[in-house]
């Protein structure tokens, strides 16, 4: 009888967080539409994005992070940009951890090491290519290894021929 206890306990605090992800993924679903309007519908998806963001959502968290990079749908906020898609990286969002390492190039080499390093780990083609081009000159930290070089060069090849769409 514990057992049951326990288990129905355990459902009903987990139930909330599976509900809030699905509605997560309708509103980063319906941001993105509204994104692409142009815009006239770029600050409400900000809000959207931003909503869903918070509910767990590392898409809604790499959108909202371009949008901010970008100045799309209100001012442009590099500060902002840089947190959203840190935390979109965190939430293993590949684009993001690209993007948040080419951000960090010019002042945090080895954090755009480790952010470059962990989307190349995700397969993610760019990264991939990026750090064959980084060995192949000897930049961002990376001793120059033309036989590193080929072997990422090859995988950003592979990874583009399987890649999967973006968030």
């Amino acid at each position: 009888m514990k057992r049951q206890a326990w288990l129905l306990v355990l459902l009903l605090a987990v139930a909330p967080l599976a509900w809030a992800g699905a509605d997560a993924v309708t509103t980063v679903t319906q941001a993105k539409a509204l994104m692409r309007t142009g815009p006239a519908g770029q600050p409400q998806a900000r809000v959207l994005f931003e909503t869903a963001a918070g509910q767990g959502s590392g898409a809604a968290a790499y959108y909202l992070g371009l949008m901010l990079k970008n100045g799309m749908g209100g001012a442009q906020d590099s500060a902002a940009a840089s947190r959203w898609l840190e935390l979109a990286a965190q939430r293993q969002v590949a684009p993001a951890m690209f993007i948040l390492a080419n951000m960090l190039l010019a002042g945090d080499e080895a954090r755009a090491r480790f952010w470059l390093d962990a989307a190349c780990d995700a397969d993610y083609p760019e990264a991939l290519l990026q750090k064959s081009v980084a060995l192949s000159e000897g930049r961002m930290g990376y001793a120059h290894h033309e036989a590193q070089a080929a072997l990422f060069l090859k995988m950003a090849e592979h990874a583009m021929g399987h890649r999967q769409p973006e968030p």
